[in-house]
């Protein structure tokens, strides 16, 4: 049945990229029958990695739906500031749990039934969430963006009891969020002029910010974590993942996951990268005039 809904659309001939962009619908459904024939078993999940989960000593039960990052599923991308940002081969979705098989199919289905079943795909997530709210009560967090950067307002003003929260690179998302329910912390990127000119604002605005280094502050890493940052304390970001508890213009740091020192050290050389590195550190502390 779902099968067939798949067939049915014709939209998803011309925007699904299995195989490249000179394959038929007929072959794309043949050859990746697997992602197409059931829907996922959930589309969120709670205390499912190790950065969501430590918010379990702060009594925050996060439930979390990791989504096909930018473009790696489809021409419409589910990361608009992705290229801009510069951060597409550091996703999550490379690192850990994440890029394992199982986890992998399960991301593509949610991502499928998102952009062709949307009907199927919003009832889905409206069970989940009042399942949750249930289980956990005031407890309860909400990322809908953990590998993506959507606009789901439609769906969080359902919920006015339940907290939602994302990271976001897109600086319009922060400045017009009205809900109060709803999160939102910006995620910085020194890769570009337009990102840095988006990092300014934000700055200025004084916005909760996130910024990764290019370190893990291990003993083999001789780039360290300043103390300040843009002229303010910088605190971590890595200890939970519940950023709704942070003072609102806070400014906080996360690290690099899923990399050796020897990576590290390569890139810390790097100017234009996702990360905070030691070549780009002393111009972003003069970010602001």
């Amino acid at each position: 049945m779902l099968y067939q809904h798949y067939i049915d659309n014709a939209e998803l001939d011309r925007q699904v990229l299995f195989g490249g962009e000179n394959v038929t619908l007929e072959k794309i459904l043949k050859d990746n029958q697997e992602y197409f024939d059931k829907l996922p078993p959930k589309l969120l999940s709670v205390g499912s990695d190790a950065k969501t989960v430590k918010g379990e000593k702060i009594n925050v039960a996060t439930a979390i739906m990791y989504l096909a990052q930018a473009d790696m599923l489809t021409k419409k991308t589910l990361c608009a500031f992705a290229d801009l940002a510069g951060c597409k081969n550091d996703c999550l979705i490379h690192a850990g749990r994440l890029g394992m098989k199982h986890a992998t199919r399960a991301i593509i289905r949610r991502t499928l039934l998102y952009l062709y079943q949307r009907e199927m795909f919003d009832s889905m997530l409206k069970n989940e969430i009042m399942q949750l709210s249930f289980e956990h009560g005031d407890k309860l967090a909400v990322r809908l963006n953990g590998t993506s950067d959507i606009d789901f307002e439609y769906m969080i003003k359902e919920f006015k009891n339940v907290q939602f929260y994302d990271y976001t690179k897109i600086l319009p998302r922060v400045s017009n969020n009205k809900l109060k329910n709803y999160d939102l912390t910006y995620s910085f990127s020194p890769y570009s002029r337009k990102s840095l000119e988006h990092g300014r604002k934000a700055v200025k605005k004084k916005f909760k910010i996130a910024v990764a280094f290019n370190t893990k502050n291990s003993k083999g890493d001789t780039f360290k974590i300043p103390l300040k940052l843009f002229g303010k304390k910088i605190v971590s970001f890595d200890d939970t993942d519940a950023r709704f508890l942070d003072k609102e213009s806070s400014i906080g740091y996360l690290t690099r996951k899923g990399s050796s020192v020897k990576v590290r050290q390569a890139e810390n050389k790097i100017k234009d990268s996702f990360f905070i590195t030691e070549a780009n550190l002393k111009e972003l502390q003069n970010l602001l005039p």
